[in-house]
Parts: structure tokens; sequence; C-alpha cells
């Protein structure tokens, strides 16, 4: 049942998001997948705007940072504080991994670049992981942001 829930709040029936879960999606196509957000702040970082809305739906709790109406930035984690299991983490890092295609095949996987941090085989995407909480982004999300 864990492992379902992390699926319906990390992927989409669209082919585009599957391949990329929440990131590169518009705000309308968030919601559609997390409800109606609970909270909103926007703000400028180094001259780039943004605007983070947080979530909390179904026992997790997530906060999406848009840049120019794409979402580049997912932090989650579970509503109670609760650790993350190893199927929890297992399922993240297969939402956010390339297709299972031929030409896929070589870009497939992470590579651990630290003790809690990892890089998808393209080299686009990162995940940061933490004892109760996770975080995914794209790889030329400006360092201000992590």
């Amino acid at each position: 049942m864990r492992k379902l829930m992390i699926l319906v709040l990390f992927a989409s029936h669209s082919s585009v998001l599957a391949k990329e879960g929440l990131l590169n999606s518009s705000y309308e196509e968030v919601v559609s997948i997390l409800g109606k957000p609970s909270s909103h702040d926007s703000g400028s970082v180094s001259g780039i705007r943004y605007d983070r809305y947080h979530f909390e739906a179904r026992g997790w709790k997530a906060a999406v940072l848009f840049i120019d109406g794409k979402a580049h930035k997912l932090d989650t984690e579970k509503s109670d504080g609760s650790p993350l299991s190893v199927d929890d983490k297992k399922a993240m890092f297969d939402a956010y991994d390339v297709p299972n295609t031929g030409q896929d095949s070589k870009l497939r996987g992470w590579r651990q670049l630290s003790e809690i941090h990892f890089i998808r085989g393209d080299g686009r995407v990162h995940i940061i992981t933490h004892i109760t909480s996770m975080t995914i982004f794209w790889d030329d999300l400006p360092r201000e942001f992590w």
C-alpha cells in the first residue's frame, strides 16, 4: 500500500509526467495529481523568481518549487515525520529513473555522489535522501535552491 501511495503521488497517467515524475510539470498538472495546495510562498533568489506550493495528501507532505511555471524541485516526507522505508525510497528512485527502453538502457540507474546524494544515469535529475525526507530536482537548478 505504501509503495502504491508514492506512485500515486509521483507518477501520472501522462507519459510526459511518468517520465520525469512531477518535475517539469505545470502547476495545473501538479494540482491534478496532489490536489489543492495548503499554502504558497513566492520570492526571488539571485534574481530568479519562484513560487513554492505546499501539499498534504494521503499521509504525505510535498513542497513543489516552480520556476517559469514548471516544477523544478520536490521535497517530500511523511505527514507524521516517520522515517522513509527502503521501499519508500526505492519507489521514488524508480519513479524518477529514465524509462526502461532499449535506447535508454545505458542511462538507467543512479550514481552515488555522496552518502545521501545521487544523480540519475543521464545526469539530469538529482535525489538527496534523508532519514525522513527526500529532495528531487533538475540538474540545472541553481545551487541557491538546493
